[in-house]
């Protein structure tokens, strides 16, 4: 019977206890969506940055190095010699150093040349169909790739040079799709992996200036060393060019050594993901820290309303009161009629947020995807988030203490003889 009441005395307040409602959802959708998408890039960027211990690569920015190379967001920041991260290979604090060579890209996804334990120990995924590749121009595509692209076993495609939009396109070599992998959750999901010995055919002649740089008769040069010069030429060329150099520690102590044996190197240099992504939060967050606010004041906001919502009612029932306690409602009845009204409000609006977040959440995911390389999801549901509908009807319930308190203590007498 109460809960009716309630129902009803906030129906016939549309525009006001609507306003309230709105003002909730939106400011728990804000903190919903900032939650998840933190929470997820966090999850999902720790987990990759925990595979890779250094990440070893030309001169420039380590933020960069880091980026391009372990989660494949950022350019390149130039190619190393392969002999010149030799003695990391050898390092006796290394346990495993997996070399990568971008450059290339078929339809915006990654080709990445490299080994066999990128793949088996690197992210130790499984293939789904069909093999490893082992010989030059076969490719392992991952989960995400194959299901976008539609890509099966047999199929054959060239590469586009360049590591976002295709600016050149070698026709020359086609690539072969030889397995396909389990889908990992990771950024393994999204890459085309090869040979190391693809990214040198294709750049037989280029590589020294880095694979992603493109030069005016690259076609030409091609035609000419594909056809004029022995492919194990072509490799012991070009295998003194590799982007970077992944590096797994043996043991701790290689952390407190390695670094600094490769910065001395003129032409190396070494970034460690875990501090690099502690710092990019470090960046971000501020940001974050500014819409958590905005939301929040827009959580008061919501509240404040709820208070004169209830308050204005009040004032406008007062003779629904009256009438009401004559035919035998008790004070405490109205007391709790009132609380129930911001309950309902509260919860409603709070529930609604917590939906909307996670609607928008999963329609932005094809964006966050797109930057990222991480297939984000609307649908996790975080425990934190039903203490925000319990501390939003909690709250709701406190706004509304002053109001039932007033309705608590009508003069029904004078209200009567007043109406």
């Amino acid at each position: 019977m109460l809960f009716q009441y309630s129902i009803r005395n906030i129906t016939t307040r549309p525009l006001s206890s609507g306003l309230s409602v709105l003002l909730m959802a939106v400011s728990i959708m804000i903190i919903v969506l900032t939650n998840s998408t933190m929470s997820q890039l966090s999850s999902k960027f720790n987990e990759n940055a925990n595979k890779v211990d250094l990440v070893v690569g030309s001169k420039g920015s380590r933020m960069q190095l880091v980026l391009c190379n372990v989660f494949h967001i950022d350019q390149p920041t130039g190619n190393i010699p392969m002999k010149s991260v030799q003695f990391i290979e050898n390092h006796p604090f290394v346990s495993l150093a997996v070399p990568i060579s971008l450059g290339d890209n078929y339809k915006k996804f990654r080709i990445v040349g490299t080994r066999a334990s990128f793949i088996e120990k690197l992210y130790k995924a499984k293939i789904l169909d069909g093999k490893i590749f082992d010989k030059s121009l076969e490719v392992v595509v991952g989960s995400k790739v194959a299901k976008d692209l539609n890509l099966n076993i047999g199929f054959t495609f060239t590469g586009s040079h360049g590591i976002g939009e295709s600016i050149h396109d070698h026709g020359d070599f086609e690539y072969e799709v030889v397995g396909i992998l389990e889908q990992t959750g990771e950024v393994i999901d999204q890459l085309l992996l090869t040979p190391l010995e693809s990214v040198w055919d294709v750049h037989p002649d280029n590589h020294q200036k880095g694979s992603f740089e493109v030069s005016k008769n690259k076609k030409d040069t091609y035609d000419e060393h594909h056809h004029d010069h022995d492919h194990g030429h072509q490799h012991e060329k070009a295998s003194n060019e590799i982007t970077s150099l992944l590096v797994k520690y043996s043991s701790p102590r290689g952390k407190f050594t390695l670094p600094g044996s490769v910065n001395k190197k003129s032409e190396l240099m070494a970034a460690e993901p875990a501090i690099e992504i502690q710092q990019l939060f470090e960046l971000i967050q501020p940001a974050v820290d500014i819409l958590t606010r905005l939301s929040w004041i827009i959580f008061s906001l919501a509240m404040i309303s709820v208070f004169i919502t209830l308050l204005n009612s009040m004032k406008d029932r007062k003779y629904e009161i009256a009438m009401m306690r004559v035919g035998g409602a008790s004070s405490k009845k109205i007391f709790i009629s009132v609380i129930f009204e911001s309950i309902i409000i509260s919860l409603f609006g709070s529930v609604i947020g917590v939906v909307l977040g996670h609607t928008l959440m999963e329609l932005l995911s094809g964006l966050v995807l797109s930057n990222y390389n991480y297939d984000f999801s609307g649908f996790l549901f975080y425990p934190v988030e039903l203490l925000f509908i319990l501390g939003s009807v909690f709250i709701g319930m406190i706004s509304a203490l002053y109001p039932a308190y007033s309705a608590y203590k009508i003069n029904i007498a004078q209200t009567l003889k007043q109406s």
